[in-house]
């Protein structure tokens, strides 16, 4: 209960400066500078009224010491008879003191000045001018400015503000303090559509800054919130009393920002916010700025004079602001989210047509560098000893250079991600310290970011990108949108990996391995695709059967690796007698296969023929020694779908026309005709 009565008691009480505010309202007091003095709050004055060369109680550039004691003495004396009091200061001005009790226990003095004899004293304040090292004529030319009264006229305004000020005390001030404060209420809560509305964090301060300075006069209202890449926060102000963002120092950061604060709280006669460049606020009050449990900054209000309910106000006022501002930000990610999805499933549908490791590669980095505007870049792969990174895939280097350079684990920006397991993001390499070292010539700017890629948690690479097009720093931004691809571009690296180690195994098992050619597997295979698409496409297909003559005779006069060389040797004539749309095979043994698409019987028999002198001209070791004196090639050749219209019976035409080439004699060439087949069985 008490602490609920000290809170109503500071709401329902009027402030020094409510007080002030209301004294100046007055018509009969406007001439004058005024200022307030009370005992438990020392002397509050408006800056606005603050005279340059004399301001109330000893605020003046002509002031020394004893000037401001003689000041002090005048208040003392004035409280003590409790009547009002007009002196003189020694530049010849003229002042007023009223006191009155504010309070109970709460002594105050209302302080008048900034008026002049008709007659100024010229030789006393040229000698005054020169004490204090100021130009005299100037300071003669500024005092003439001043109104000018004389001491009776001042002693009646005195007196008259002494007989008002009971009044005020008595109802009118109060009810002039709630008439300003459901003003400023109204208009607050009038204001909160309007922060609503607004689409930025920068718009919902200047708002906020506008509002103090119109509703409660605050002139330095500042904030206290992450800034930049690496969400340090520093002071803003609101408005533009402060050129630039101030840094501040772990102390500074302790003193104004307290997450675990519920509500407002003042700091007074801090050392460290002295230190502040261009800020120096000798009290400041925090309010913190907070929404749904989130912490995000303080609003600081420097030197602020207000009332317990305006304090409120301004809670409200930030409170609302705060929750804007958290909004704002959920929307952003929302949006960033949402884009990142929307380009992870673009870029995932781009990359999943490449089927080729490193053309892979290449991709992954132009979208990345695309996606966060960077000139440069690699995509480094571990080695198999996992100690050295090198370049797969580069982007502004010399491709030559990039070949050949190599970076061992734990050194520069890649190697040290592979150490850390860890994402690296470089503002300056030369100030961070984890990376520092001089820039490279060939980097423009300081700035990197580096990301390893993991399979089954494991790192097998690492994705650097640097230099930004507008030569920008990379931020947490960047970071999170890339960090947010890694996973996917390691599982596309890992899928075109085990395609690629498939379609090797599958290439295994359809080669000849001695040869190198396609095996008799492959061209059953690849006879039943191409009859289909012969077939569809109204279409020629030719199958060519060789056989090497009398190639048993000559494996026993070389012996078996002869008769393998020769095989060789015969391959290599078939791959570069045949056309490039031919399919070279070899069906087993000593016999091979040729398969001529989109080829009529007539038109294979030329190819025929020069694979045949190929191998009639082809010199083979211990050749003389066979019946022919040669080694020499006969061949059968089959049409689809005149001579058959599935792969048995094509192979199996162009077998017989390859027969009745051996009966004929050997190295020659027979075109199948139909009676072939009724031959074949009379025979059998």
């Amino acid at each position: 209960m008490g602490n609920r009565g000290s809170a109503l008691d500071n709401l329902t009480t009027l402030n020094p400066a409510e007080m002030l505010e209301a004294l100046q309202t007055y018509p009969f007091l406007a001439p004058y500078a005024l200022a307030l003095y009370c005992e438990s709050r020392g002397l509050l004055c408006h800056s606005l009224a603050l005279f340059p060369v004399l301001g109330p109680g000893g605020h003046s550039l002509l002031c020394d010491e004893i000037c401001r004691t003689g000041h002090e003495n005048v208040l003392a004396q004035a409280i003590n008879r409790n009547e009002p009091t007009v002196f003189r200061c020694k530049t010849g001005l003229l002042n007023f003191v009223v006191p009155f009790k504010l309070s109970r226990s709460q002594s105050c003095c209302l302080l008048g000045g900034g008026v002049r004899d008709a007659q100024l004293n010229q030789s006393s304040i040229e000698l005054l001018a020169r004490e204090k090292n100021l130009n005299g004529p100037t300071l003669i030319e500024e005092l003439t400015k001043l109104p000018t009264s004389s001491e009776d006229e001042l002693r009646a305004v005195a007196e008259k503000t002494a007989e008002i000020l009971p009044a005020l005390q008595n109802g009118s001030l109060y009810a002039l303090a709630f008439e300003r404060t459901m003003l400023r209420l109204n208009a607050i809560i009038g204001l909160m559509p309007e922060l609503d509305r607004l689409n930025s964090s920068a718009e919902v301060l200047q708002l906020v800054g506008e509002t103090l300075a119109v509703l409660f006069d605050l002139s330095r209202a500042a904030v206290i919130l992450p800034t930049g890449a690496e969400r340090r926060p520093m002071l803003r102000c609101l408005g533009q009393w402060l050129p630039e963002p101030v840094a501040l120092s772990d102390e500074q950061l302790a003193l104004l920002l307290r997450p675990a604060a519920a509500r407002r709280y003042v700091l007074e006669d801090e050392d460290a916010l002295q230190r502040l460049p261009g800020v120096k606020g000798e009290r400041v009050s925090c309010q913190p700025l907070s929404a749904e449990g989130q912490f995000l900054g303080t609003l600081a209000l420097f030197d602020a004079e207000l009332a317990p309910r305006d304090l409120l106000l301004v809670e409200l006022l930030a409170g609302r602001a705060a929750q804007r501002m958290l909004r704002l930000e959920k929307e952003r990610e929302q949006a960033l989210e949402a884009t990142i999805s929307e380009q992870i499933i673009q870029m995932i549908s781009d990359l999943s047509l490449v089927d080729h490791r490193e053309a892979l590669f290449t991709r992954i980095l132009d979208l990345s560098a695309g996606m966060l505007r960077a000139s440069k870049g690699s995509l480094m792969i571990l080695d198999e000893d996992g100690e050295h990174l090198y370049i797969e895939a580069g982007k502004g280097m010399n491709p030559e250079l990039a070949r050949n350079m190599k970076v061992r684990v734990g050194s520069g920006i890649a190697g040290r991600v592979v150490s850390s397991g860890h994402p690296l993001l470089v503002n300056d390499i030369e100030k961070d310290e984890r990376v520092r070292s001089a820039n490279r010539p060939r980097f423009r700017t300081k700035s990197f970011i580096s990301v390893p890629l993991k399979v089954r948690g494991e790192i097998f690479a690492v994705l650097n990108l640097s230099d930004k097009e507008n030569q920008a720093t990379f931020d947490e931004t960047d970071l999170r949108l890339l960090t947010s691809f890694a996973p996917h571009f390691s599982a596309l690296i890992e899928r075109t990996e085990s395609l690629e180690r498939a379609a090797a195994l599958e290439e295994l098992s359809v080669t000849d391995p001695l040869t190198g050619l396609y095996n008799r597997r492959f061209l059953e295979r690849r006879l039943e695709e191409e009859i289909s698409r012969s077939l569809r496409q109204e279409l020629s297909l030719t199958l060519i059967m060789l056989d090497l003559d009398n190639f048993k005779h000559y494996n026993d006069l070389c012996g078996h690796l002869g008769g393998d060389k020769a095989l060789k040797r015969t391959a290599r004539l078939l791959r570069h007698s045949a056309r490039e749309m031919d399919i070279v095979t070899r069906f087993g043994g000593e016999e091979f296969c040729i398969l001529l698409p989109a080829t009529s019987k007539k038109e294979s028999l030329l190819v025929a023929e020069r694979i045949r002198h190929a191998i009639e001209k082809e010199i083979f070791p211990r050749e003389k020694d066979l019946p022919l004196g040669k080694l020499t090639a006969s061949m059968g050749i089959a049409s689809f779908p005149t001579d058959g219209n599935t792969p048995r019976t094509l192979i199996n035409a162009a077998d017989m026309a390859l027969y009745r080439a051996k009966s004929e004699g050997r190295n020659r060439t027979i075109l199948y005709e139909l009676n072939y087949r009724a031959d074949q069985a009379t025979t059998a």
